[in-house]
């Protein structure tokens, strides 16, 4: 039996790192923050926004989520809803 450690929370980070996926994330003040992770290590998430890197304490987020991208609405898709 393997006495490795399964760390969730890495492999979380890790996958949306590696597959570019924007991130929403919730911090425990309420602010929220979408961006693309860059890095981590053990106390911090590196979080690239538009022009700009943010360097996140873990301790201060409370969730971390996949961004889900909007439903085009009828005025992107060029449908009207007659």
């Amino acid at each position: 039996m393997s006495t490795e450690k399964v760390n969730i929370q890495d492999n979380f980070l890790n996958e949306l790192r590696k597959q570019e996926k924007q991130a929403s994330i919730l911090l425990s003040n309420g602010k929220e923050i979408c961006g693309l992770i860059k890095g981590f290590d053990q106390f911090t998430v590196r979080v690239e926004l538009k022009d700009t890197e943010l360097l996140v304490y873990k301790s201060a987020i409370a969730i971390i989520a996949i961004a889900e991208s909007a439903p085009p609405n009828d005025e992107e898709t060029g449908e009207s809803s007659d």
